[in-house]
């Protein structure tokens, strides 16, 4: 809702804020350049050369350049002190990696890869995945008593983390000394506001916090110290790359320059300019102790977003240029040919990826979840070769499991014996949340509804798992419901669910194109569901609902008591497989559903009768094109009679466009769907935006004499864009005798 929209905006600003840093200069004036450097002489007492690299988000790509006309010109690098996406570039060379291997993983980078922490959907567990098929909003609030929390960050840094590991050349080494390249990365400690410099421990782990933006990557919590991005207290470390015992720092400053005063537009050019402000001044500090033997490197890269992760190669050639700028400054500093390759392969030569066999796993970190709910779905098992794919996307698949804020593996080697250490942090705001979401259909001049959604849900009230689940509907329907879901088994395959609801929503008769009745449909009862867990895949459930039902009119003639009464107690038998990437938009995957529920007199049901309903979904997609088919259908064995409150209905967008909700109603029907759908563009966080165009048939005799059809068509032209409150639709449908409507849609569409 509008904490979610307030979550877009703050991500849009700190996107093109905390990761664009600020340019050396003095508020509008141009910094002055160092003097010239006396030539330096390569040799056995060559002074020792430090490359200090800036912070600057995707601009920061442009220090590959940089490096890479190093390398050509021979200047040797004995040490790397970098912040932020300088520091990322910085631990890459310095563990070993070339300038050639650096550009093919930037090529693979992209925006989602780095900031997309849920694992693809397919792999999620059903009780996150069921949460999908709800109009909630993806924003997590945490309750207690002290009142609502909420995460540290949008991302946890999961991803983050995994690419960056693909970054790591050599691993194993905990001294930052002790790398080919000695390297210090720069954070600030987020409870008093100084600098952090990490000299020592898991390399990823250091690049992450450096990288850590304020309010978009959540702050890495290193032994009770929250670490953030390092451009807020020292952008471009020169003090660090002299203490490291520098003779001579290149250093390599990005950004992009502060506002002009017709640009700060609202609170948010405010808020971008104060960062901007802060930013600068630590970098002009910085700028003051270069001395005269330093080179200062400014790769001029105009418009170039600092958020442009997406295109991070073609950053490279605007660090390139500027090095070349400089290339008078730097030539004293090269070495004879035979002496730099002897130096760089040295740098090279114990640079190689972890491997080997991972002998155990052990879990740190964790009071309430039991991690043998995820051991068993980890595809790195103990006895087998390590594969680093495999490992992400294990990290990707526990954190996706709802329970962590953090994920952070770390490969323990004592004895020629590897153990596999995954260091896990609750959620600080759990382990009760709250999610909230909004749905509206309107048939713009026809009718309109509004529901506002609600889901709140305790966690792990014992070892085994046990939730407590609460939801509610408040608007045109109105559902309260509660549920106590108990696993059986520490894995959780097996588990059985108490619950208890109430359910208050509309009932309308039509006859023909006209609302002719309008009743509520009234529902309170409870029941007990067991079930069996089948991984990621789906889960199968069989249960017993016991109720009372009452229908009151509102509008229109009577057609059934409204005073009449109706008890429930009925078998219920469902199945669901869901590999679906993504529900509103699907790109690939299935979606299987079968529910059954036979009504008997034996246990308290006014009305006896079987009746059943099947789904099933598929999408297929071929770059920006997707096609998606739907198929239902629901009856009874021996085509008996469906009581009223049992019949199938049909209508509303994408659910028989054209056609108002609940229009068509019948005991049984057939109904298939065709979605073509084309991405018109990505949009980062988010799904995108698409065109659409849909076909829909329907085969259902209708109850109401009078709607003396069965056979039914529909077609829709939409438009769909993910936003912060959801995927909103502007569509068009037409049906069959005539009936068209114009629809504004946010929510979830059948």
């Amino acid at each position: 809702m509008l904490l979610r929209l307030s979550r877009f905006a703050s991500a849009l600003l700190l996107f093109f804020s905390l990761f664009a840093q600020a340019e050396p200069r003095e508020f509008g004036a141009p910094a002055a350049a160092p003097p010239s450097a006396t030539p330096l002489a390569a040799g056995a007492h060559r002074p020792r050369i430090c490359l200090v690299l800036s912070g600057g988000g995707a601009r920061g790509a442009a220090h590959v350049g940089v490096i890479q006309v190093l390398e050509e010109m021979r200047v040797p690098i004995d040490c790397i002190a970098g912040t932020s996406m300088g520091a990322i570039v910085g631990a890459a060379y310095a563990s070993g990696m070339s300038v050639h291997e650096m550009m093919r993983e930037l090529d693979k980078l992209t925006l989602e890869r780095l900031f997309s922490d849920k694992p693809p959907r397919a792999l999620e567990p059903m009780s996150v995945k069921a949460d999908d098929f709800v109009p909630l909003a993806s924003f997590e609030f945490g309750l207690s008593k002290q009142g609502l929390a909420t995460p540290k960050g949008l991302i946890s840094g999961v991803a983050l983390e995994a690419e960056l590991r693909h970054l790591v050349k050599v691993r194993g080494v905990h001294r930052f000394d002790d790398l080919p390249i000695p390297y210090r990365a720069v954070a600030t400690n987020l409870g008093n506001g100084t600098i952090f410099v990490f000299d020592h421990g898991e390399l990823t782990t250091a690049m992450r916090a450096s990288m850590a933006v304020p309010a978009i990557v959540a702050p890495l919590n290193l032994d009770g110290t929250l670490l953030v991005d390092g451009g807020l207290v020292r952008n471009l470390p020169v003090d660090i790359a002299r203490a490291m015992g520098a003779d001579i720092v290149i250093a390599v400053n990005l950004g992009t320059p502060l506002l002009k005063p017709d640009q700060i537009k609202g609170m948010m050019g405010v808020s971008m300019q104060m960062i901007n402000i802060l930013a600068e001044e630590n970098v002009r500090e910085s700028l003051g102790q270069l001395r005269p033997q330093d080179v200062l490197i400014l790769p001029e890269l105009g418009s170039f977003s600092a958020a442009d992760f997406d295109h991070l190669a073609l950053a490279v050639p605007f660090g390139e240029a500027a090095a070349r700028k400089v290339a008078d400054r730097l030539a004293p500093l090269a070495l004879p040919p035979r002496e730099y390759a002897a130096l760089r392969a040295r740098q090279q030569s114990h640079a190689a990826p972890l491997s080997g066999t991972i002998d155990a796993i052990e879990i740190v970190g964790n009071e309430r979840v039991n991690p043998a709910v995820f051991l068993d779905d980890m595809e790195t098992k103990p006895g087998e070769p390590l594969d680093e794919a495999k490992l992400d996307l294990d990290m990707r698949r526990i954190y996706g499991t709802g329970d962590f804020e953090s994920v952070q593996p770390e490969i323990d080697s004592v004895g020629g014996r590897q153990t596999l250490k995954v260091s896990v942090t609750e959620k600080s705001w759990g382990p009760t949340y709250a999610r909230f979401g909004i749905s509206l259909e309107a048939a713009l001049g026809q009718n309109a509804t509004f529901d506002l959604f609600g889901k709140v849900r305790t966690t792990w009230l014992n070892q085994l798992g046990a939730e407590w689940r609460n939801d509610f509907i408040l608007g045109n329907t109105v559902y309260l419901g509660t549920s106590w879901y108990q696993p059986l088994t520490p894995a959780q395959d097996f588990f059985v669910e108490p619950r208890a609801s109430y359910l208050n929503t509309p009932f309308d008769i039509y006859v023909g194109d006209v609302k002719y009745a309008e009743y509520n449909d009234q529902l309170l009862g409870a029941g007990l569901d067991a079930g069996a867990n089948l991984r990621e895949y789906g889960e199968a459930r069989v249960g017993l609902f016991f109720g009372e039902r009452k229908f009151k009119l509102t509008a229109g003639p009577t057609l059934f008591p409204s005073t009449e009464r109706t008890t429930i107690g009925a078998v219920r038998v469902g199945l669901r497989l869901d590999r679906l990437d993504n529900v509103s938009l699907p790109r690939s995957g299935y979606f299987l559903d079968f529910e059954a529920v036979d009504s008997l007199p034996a246990l308290g049901a006014t009305d006896s009768y079987v009746r059943y309903f099947a789904e099933a979904r598929a999408a297929f997609s071929s770059g920006h094109h997707t096609l998606r088919l739907s198929v239902r259908a629901g009856g009874t064995p021996d085509e008996d009679d469906l009581p009223a409150y049992a019949q199938f209905r049909l209508g509303g967008f994408l659910n028989m466009s054209g056609y108002r909700p609940q229009q068509l109603m019948g005991p049984r029907f057939v109904y298939g769907r065709a979605i073509y759908q084309y991405k018109l563009r990505d949009i980062p966080l988010f799904q995108g935006a698409y065109a659409g165009v849909s076909y829909e048939l329907a085969d259902m005799p209708q109850i109401i004499e009078s709607n003396d059809k069965s056979l039914f068509q529909s077609g829709t032209l939409f438009l769909a864009v993910d936003t912060p409150l959801g995927v909103a639709y502007l569509g068009y449908g037409y049906a069959s005798g005539g009936n068209q409507a114009i629809y504004l849609f946010l929510g979830k569409p059948y």
